[in-house]
């Protein structure tokens, strides 16, 4: 019974009209493609990838044809040029694919730029909804799932990636952050320094063979530090973060450090129990200087 519904579901032809196609593709695991996707991926005339010998596997491994489809690049590095190509496609009537290397596209990519350009010239957009890793990461975690915020990718810069942290924190729900393995240890380090309490989920390899979660408190995340795991490749953590140090030194408080301590000595001390980062801190170290505060 199960094997002919299944039969059914494939042989069932699908209209496909003319636009571009938003398909979710794995994550790992290539039994989560979706039934409509392959279908949409299968009739497609074009299909506009992150790589495409990411894509092209990805066909392989589906027994889907590679040469009978035109493919185009468009990721980080596209130009202008490259969304006209697209547009062509469009405007000849085509039906386009638009997948990322795994999950959702547009999620942390790119593609927002190409969709706000489609979207202008009133072309057909269609999304087929699958795998993310946001989403897969946080239901798993634990965490509160009621009320959530994405924010992907953080800041390199240090005073930015910790003021973010501390910005959305005020939202008072769970924070969906993506990080490489090798800028983990830094992270784990703000979150001690910046919170009382709090709660880490961290995915690694969501759905694939080397799939592993940990979960990291303020009671054993010095434990974790000492003897950190062999991790590679890029996580999904869901944050619950509690109890921020929310002071806002007053001027006097800073002129009394600054009679024993340089600026940047001041405003990395204070840094770390004020709600205003060391950028800030140290701003206002520097005017309290100037306007000659100290002198007496």
């Amino acid at each position: 019974m199960c094997q002919d519904i299944i039969s059914n579901i494939f042989s069932k032809n699908i209209v496909i009209e003319k636009g571009i196609y938003l398909v979710a593709t794995p994550i790992g695991n290539i039994n989560d493609i979706t039934i409509r996707a392959i279908k949409i991926l299968n009739r497609s005339d074009t299909i506009v990838c992150e790589d495409t010998r990411v894509s092209k596997k990805l066909f392989s491994h589906l027994g889907l044809s590679i040469k009978t489809k035109n493919w185009l690049v468009y990721n980080d590095h596209s130009s202008d040029k490259d969304i006209i190509k697209i547009l062509n496609e469009l405007d000849k009537e085509k039906v386009i694919s638009l997948i990322s290397d795994a999950g959702t596209p547009l999620i942390s990519d790119p593609g927002y730029k190409l969709l706000k350009r489609i979207r202008q010239s009133r072309h057909n957009v269609f999304s087929l909804p699958g795998p993310n890793s946001a989403i897969a990461s946080l239901i798993i975690s634990g965490l509160k799932t009621d009320k959530f915020c994405f924010l992907g990718f953080l800041p390199k810069n240090k005073n930015d990636y910790i003021g973010t942290i501390r910005d959305y924190t005020k939202l008072n729900c769970s924070l969906i952050i993506y990080e490489k393995a090798k800028r983990l240890k830094f992270f784990l380090e703000v979150i001690k320094e910046n919170f009382k309490c709090f709660k880490l989920a961290i995915v690694k390899e969501l759905s694939k063979l080397y799939e592993d979660f940990f979960f990291i408190t303020e009671e054993n995340i010095d434990s974790f530090l000492k003897s950190p795991k062999k991790i590679r490749g890029e996580l999904t953590i869901i944050a619950e973060l509690y109890s921020s140090n929310e002071k806002i030194y007053s001027d006097q408080e800073i002129i009394n450090e600054l009679k024993k301590l340089k600026p940047s000595q001041v405003s990395a001390m204070l840094s770390k129990s004020s709600s205003q980062n060391r950028d800030i801190l140290y701003k206002r170290c520097m005017g309290l200087l100037n306007e000659k505060f100290l002198k007496k």
